[in-house]
C-alpha cells in the first residue's frame, strides 16, 4: 500500500512544483513549526490541568484552547501532507517517519479515549477537584505521546531508512 502511495505521489505535479521551487521547503517548516507551537503549547496547558496541575485555571478555561491545538494540529496535518509529497520516497522508507505517523494514531486514540469517557465529566471540575487516576493517565500520555512525535519529526531528517542500519 506504502509503494502504491509513493508511486502515486512521486513524480505528480504537486511533488513536482515542491521540488522545483527552492523557498518553498523553508515556508512549509516555518508553518509546521507554527502549527507544533500552537498544538503543544495548548496540550500542555489543558494536559496539565486534567493532571491535576495548574488549578487556577478551570477546566472551562483551559478547553477553550481546543480550538488552537486543533488549528495547530490541522497546520502541521498540512503542511506535514507536503512534506512527503515533497519527498515521499525518503519519508516512506524512514523507520522514525512510520513510528512518527503510529505515534500520532496513538495520541489520536487517547484524544479519543479522553472525549468518550471524560469530557463531560471534567467540565464539572471546580479548582478543588482532585482528578481521578484515569485523566491523569490520559494527561501523562498526551503528553508523552505528543513529546515522542516531535522528537521523532526532528530525526527524520537524521535517521535514514532502518533504525541501526549506520547511515
Amino acid at each position: 500500500m506504502l509503494e502504491s502511495l509513493v508511486s502515486f505521489v512521486d513524480g505528480s505535479a504537486l511533488n513536482q512544483w515542491i521540488v522545483a521551487a527552492w523557498w518553498i521547503w523553508p515556508v512549509f517548516e516555518i508553518v509546521h513549526f507554527f502549527g507544533l507551537s500552537l498544538l503543544l503549547g495548548g496540550l500542555l496547558v489543558i494536559d496539565l490541568r486534567l493532571a491535576g496541575h495548574c488549578r487556577g485555571f478551570t477546566p472551562a478555561a483551559t478547553h477553550a484552547l481546543i480550538p488552537v491545538v486543533l488549528a495547530g494540529f490541522l497546520l502541521n496535518l498540512l503542511s506535514g501532507i507536503l512534506f512527503f509529497y515533497g519527498d515521499p520516497v525518503t519519508y516512506a522508507g524512514n523507520a522514525v517517519f512510520q513510528l512518527k505517523m503510529l505515534l500520532i494514531l496513538l495520541a489520536g486514540l487517547n484524544a479519543a479515549f479522553y472525549y468518550w469517557t471524560l469530557h463531560a465529566q471534567v467540565l464539572t471540575w471546580t479548582a478543588d477537584t482532585v482528578p481521578p487516576l484515569t485523566a491523569k493517565v490520559v494527561a501523562y500520555a498526551s503528553l508523552m505521546l505528543w513529546s515522542a512525535v516531535m522528537l521523532c519529526g526532528r530525526l527524520i531528517p537524521y535517521i535514514g531508512e532502518y533504525l541501526g542500519a549506520g547511515n
